[in-house]
């Protein structure tokens, strides 16, 4: 999986044509440039060591040699300014096209997906594990380029100034290329292990952000707070078991390449004095000798971030190579008009394999008829909401909007054509006009405070300080829960859609709100075809009729009325859900 992943990296990169030739290019010419001067020093060397006794000093000469180094340092400075330029750019547009990619199949993914993950294991791969590349393209990739020219280039360079002083050199190589081996070998289980404890402990810190006002209501602050230790702690210990191998490795590497050092001094040393090298080629030699440190230290690093990119990139392609469980069908058709018929024939469905939530059920709604569903906990009442949409695909049988089954129709299509009222309203972070808007991004201001009146929020927005334009925090905190359901209803209404979920929109709000958004929900479904699926009196008044679902299967369908003459599960659940409601009605009149 990780070789893969690297690969499909690389494949990214190979995108990026025009920036990888100009990196490698500039590369090239930048290493040559460094590669020169120590050249040039062994020629000034040699020339200034044959004038000894002799005399007869050329001013111009030294100076030529003097011009020679600068220019190459100049050259080799702003090769290397051009080569860290051209290896961000390259990783930064990688990480964007990634980005992207990988933000566009999250929306594509089906909500079976988000069942199965966990938030923190998304948030990590959309922000740390990129960053990880970036920084395995910008620098690790861009360093072992640097690193394997350098190599080829000095060792050609060595191996023409002393074949003798080249292989007592690399005597140490192979004991180099077993501890990075062994290094390796400790280094990359831990490196897994600690993306896999990273991504808990975002997820116990966003749970927390999320339900604070849970956690502080209910005193769990203890029980939070032990999660959260407990999760530093391994995180923590993680990354000492990493530094302390890493520490080792970099130690390990500059002993071995000064073993080599030491051979080479005392070998180069005893030829120098007998007169079979000249001190400029040893100088040259130990100067081209100093210059494989860098790609041997390269390495290292490279190796190292190496395992953090396959860990990271790994993670990544899983989720881009996940495939959505609703998929739209090769010729399917857009939906343009919808009168919002609705049918389900002999359908079933669950979350988990073997557990069927709905069993073989079929109704029929007529355009325009509001329908309510009731029934026990888990007896599968919103399921039938998330099906119409095609949130998720039935196992068996078919959803029918107009006479046409869902699947063959185009996704988009279909949801345009219908809105949803939730329990838990999602207000986003920016204005109200904004999030009202939702649900036509370019409605004008008079279609946004039109949609505002008839929910019944207009004269709310209109007293705030800065109107339609007032910021609102993430998930609407600063609202009340009535005051968001109705922005939810005027972006429902603003949609215009002719079909229309409401899912138990009532439940979490007290009685004088619930009177002010039961009369916005109202206005919202006339003229529309609509399904309620509710657990209040008020909402199930607005159906014309009802469904009665027990255990994943409908029982009853009827009128309020009949179904109270039947005597069955409706009677039962109006007896224990609704008949207080009843009464505390009939009071408040």
């Amino acid at each position: 999986m990780s070789r893969g992943s690297i690969g499909r990296l690389f494949m990214y990169m190979a995108r990026e044509k025009r920036t990888l030739a100009s990196f490698l290019i500039v590369s090239i010419a930048g290493i040559a440039a460094g590669m020169l001067v120590p050249w040039v020093v062994r020629d000034m060397v040699n020339y200034i060591i044959s004038l000894i006794g002799i005399g007869n000093f050329n001013l111009s000469i030294m100076i030529s040699y003097a011009l020679a180094l600068i220019a190459l340092l100049v050259a080799s400075g702003f090769l290397e300014f051009l080569d860290r330029y051209l290896s961000e750019l390259l990783s930064q547009r990688v990480v964007f096209r990634l980005r992207i990619d990988l933000y566009s199949h999250l929306q594509d993914l089906s909500y079976g997906f988000y069942d199965r993950i966990d938030t923190g294991q998304i948030i990590l791969r959309t922000t740390g594990d990129m960053d990880t590349i970036g920084r395995f393209i910008g620098f690790s990739f861009s360093r072992l380029i640097h690193s394997i020219l350098t190599l080829i280039i000095a060792v050609t360079i060595l191996l023409t100034i002393n074949v003798e002083l080249t292989m007592i050199a690399f005597i140490i190589l192979p004991v180099l290329a077993v501890a990075v081996i062994f290094f390796n070998s400790k280094i990359a289980p831990i490196l897994e292990e600690q993306w896999t404890v990273f991504s808990r402990f975002n997820t116990v810190v966003k749970e927390y952000i999320a339900g604070m006002r849970v956690v502080k209501a209910l005193g769990l602050e203890p029980i939070f707070r032990d999660n959260y230790m407990d999760k530093a702690d391994k995180v923590y210990n993680l990354r000492l078991s990493f530094a302390r191998f890493a520490s080792l490795m970099w130690p390990s590497i500059g002993l071995l390449s000064g073993v080599a050092s030491v051979l080479v001094y005392v070998y180069g040393g005893f030829r120098v004095i007998s007169h079979t090298l000249s001190l400029g080629d040893l100088i040259a030699f130990i100067t081209y000798l100093s210059m494989l440190n860098r790609p041997i230290v390269s390495f290292g690093f490279f190796i190292l971030n190496y395992k953090r990119a396959t860990v990271s990139a790994s993670k990544i392609f899983e989720v881009l190579d996940a495939e959505p469980e609703v998929k739209e069908e090769f010729g399917a058709t857009e939906l343009r008009e919808v009168k919002g018929a609705i049918e389900f024939r002999n359908v079933s469905f669950g979350y988990v394999e073997g557990k069927p939530v709905l069993k073989n059920i079929s109704f029929k709604i007529k355009p325009g008829e509001k329908v309510a569903i009731v029934g026990g906990t888990g007896s599968g009442k919103s399921t039938i909401l998330k099906l119409i949409p095609r949130f998720y695909d039935p196992w068996s049988g078919q959803v029918i909007v107009d006479g046409v089954d869902v699947r063959k129709v185009k996704i988009a299509s279909l949801r345009r054509h219908i809105g949803i009222v939730h329990q838990d309203v999602f207000i986003f972070s920016g204005t109200i006009k904004d999030n009202i808007a939702y649900g036509k991004p370019n409605a004008k201001m008079e279609e946004i405070i039109e949609a505002a009146r008839i929910a019944g929020i207009h004269d709310f927005i209109s007293q705030l300080p800065q109107g339609y334009e007032t910021s609102v925090a993430e998930r609407g905190v600063t609202l009340s829960g009535g005051q968001r359901q109705r922005i939810a209803i005027a972006r429902a209404i603003l949609m215009n859609p002719k079909v229309l979920l409401l899912d138990d929109p009532t439940s979490n709000l007290d009685a004088e709100t619930e009177v002010r958004v039961v009369e916005a929900l109202k206005k919202l479904i006339e003229g529309k075809t609509a399904i309620i699926v509710t657990q209040r009196l008020s909402t199930l008044k607005l159906a014309d009729r009802i469904l009665v679902l027990d255990r994943g299967e409908i029982v009853e369908d009827g009128t309020h009325e009949e179904l109270l003459s039947m005597g069955g599960v409706y009677t039962r659940l109006y007896t224990s859900q609704f008949a207080h409601q009843e009464a505390l009605l009939v009071r408040e009149v």
